[in-house]
């Protein structure tokens, strides 16, 4: 009992302590903050729960022993890999953004692509080049360059997401080029089927080897 008795009053130490470091955490923060903190938790638990519900229907599709049902399956997360990967074309809801500017950089381009990304953006195409994990953009004598092709303003930013979430970030982002000296315009729109055409040529293994 003694032994139990301690467990309990370990756990609820813990608790306590893990408490009170979130509350020292959160102090000084704004409420803006707060509540894209606790918007993105929401998201994140419900991201969670629609995951649960595909993997039980998929295990079901699976345990179901019908014909072709396992080669469905994985031709599906086939494509689903091959749109993460930028590989193939893809359309959907989301947002257009234009910003006509001089003097910008791959910073700033880097930087609206990460508010874009924290904003759920599945997919991102910069004039007509595919942005995912692993393409860069720095910035060069010429411009910017994505991929080590330069890319010149006016900057067409097409996203697909969540069109409410996106259009949210996109309006503040816009609000805030517009106050920079060097944009002449920052624009964009929500549309109910953005088509993204441009892909990324697949890259062969240098260094692994299959096994």
């Amino acid at each position: 009992m003694w032994l139990i008795a301690l467990l309990v009053a370990l756990v609820a130490t813990i608790q306590l302590r893990s408490e009170a470091e979130v509350q020292r955490s959160l102090v000084g923060t704004d409420a803006t903050s707060l509540a894209f903190l606790i918007d993105d938790l929401h998201r994140a638990n419900d991201s969670l729960d629609a995951e649960k519900a595909d993997l039980t229907s998929l295990r079901a599709r699976l345990q179901s022993g019908q014909s072709g049902a396992a080669d469905q399956v994985l031709q599906s997360e086939a494509d689903r890999l091959r749109a993460i990967e930028g590989l193939i074309a893809v359309h959907g809801p989301g947002i257009v953004m234009e910003i006509d500017a001089s003097g910008l950089t791959a910073l700033d381009l880097q930087d609206a692509l990460n508010n874009l990304a924290a904003g759920g953006a599945e997919a991102t195409d910069v004039n007509g080049h595919r942005l995912v994990m692993g393409v860069p953009i720095y910035q060069t004598s010429d411009g910017v360059a994505i991929d080590g092709v330069t890319v010149s303003p006016p900057w067409t930013i097409s996203v697909i997401g969540d069109p409410n979430r996106l259009g949210l970030i996109a309006d503040l982002m816009a609000q805030q080029l517009r106050a920079d000296r060097r944009v002449r315009q920052a624009t964009y729109r929500v549309e109910a089927d953005v088509v993204i055409r441009s892909v990324v040529s697949a890259k062969p293994f240098v260094y692994a080897i299959p096994s």
